[in-house]
């Protein structure tokens, strides 16, 4: 038995559409799984009824992308587990963020016209066929245009953070976030603290004393990029301030090549036994 509570389908940015991932989850024995796409909650539904069919058990999930003070390449992003994916005000809060995308979609489009590349908006809708819109269906194009050679030059030369026609996307504030994870039923998780590059643990328990104050329910101890030092001083952080532990590869598919489920780069191992103490942890707060 494998567990793993950070998987995309292609209703972001990875290659899976919901029910082919959890087609693929099984040949890592992973019995349980969390579809956490990127601010959309539509590939949830598809990945359940898959999972039903299949003996695989589907946790309702998403990754928020948080606005939030960092330097250089640190980003904070927070998963929601155990989401009732009905829930009005996080439909409300999708779709201003999914109008969005839309919005920083087409002006990305322009930015690569001024440059002198050839696409149209109207392609890259092609492209995304009903998925929540995001630089890779751009780097898609591109590709299928012949522009670049593969999804990583299109984000080298052009997409990238420092690239000419990258646009910030829209984020919600660490609060606003936490709320609406709670307004649908949900547990609000830190995902991958190694992406708040903090300098050391101290400064890394800084953070997470802010987010805990927020609200914030648990930590992503277990993850594809996490040295055995970090997991265990999260592990401890957790135990000792009353937050419960999570777990996941952050599996894209062929965008992250390296990654697979359950195991992330070969070496991950995410305990089993967090995926009942979640389940007590939100019956518990839910009650």
């Amino acid at each position: 038995m494998a567990v793993d509570l950070h998987l995309h389908t292609t209703h972001s940015d990875g290659s899976y559409t919901p029910a082919e991932l959890v087609d693929y989850v099984k040949k890592f024995q992973v019995t349980v799984m969390a579809v956490t796409d990127h601010d959309d909650i539509s590939g949830v539904q598809e990945a359940v009824g898959r999972g039903e069919q299949t003996g695989v058990e589907v946790i309702p999930g998403i990754e928020l992308s948080i606005d939030y003070p960092l330097q250089g390449r640190a980003h904070l992003h927070l998963l929601g587990l155990f989401i009732d994916i009905h829930n009005p005000s996080l439909l409300t809060v999708l779709h201003s963020l999914r109008q969005a995308r839309c919005t920083r979609a087409m002006e990305m489009v322009g930015r690569l016209r001024q440059l002198g590349i050839s696409v149209e908006f109207d392609e890259l809708l092609n492209v995304v066929q009903g998925e929540s819109i995001g630089r890779p269906h751009i780097a898609r194009l591109l590709l299928q245009k012949g522009i670049v050679q593969s999804v990583g030059e299109a984000f080298e030369k052009y997409l990238g953070r420092n690239a000419p026609a990258f646009v910030p996307k829209k984020k919600l504030p660490m609060e606003e976030a936490i709320h609406t994870i709670h307004q649908a039923k949900g547990l609000a998780i830190q995902a991958h603290p190694n992406s708040l590059f903090a300098k050391n643990f101290s400064e890394l328990k800084t953070y997470l004393d802010r987010f805990r104050a927020m609200g914030l329910d648990g930590v992503e101890a277990y993850y594809s990029y996490h040295s055995r030092e970090l997991t265990e001083f999260l592990v401890t952080y957790a135990a000792e301030n009353n937050l419960v532990v999570s777990g996941g590869s952050d599996f894209h598919g062929t965008a992250k090549p390296d990654i697979q489920p359950a195991i992330g780069t070969g070496h991950l191992r995410i305990p089993p036994e967090i995926v009942p103490a979640l389940q007590a942890f939100h019956q518990r707060k839910y009650a």
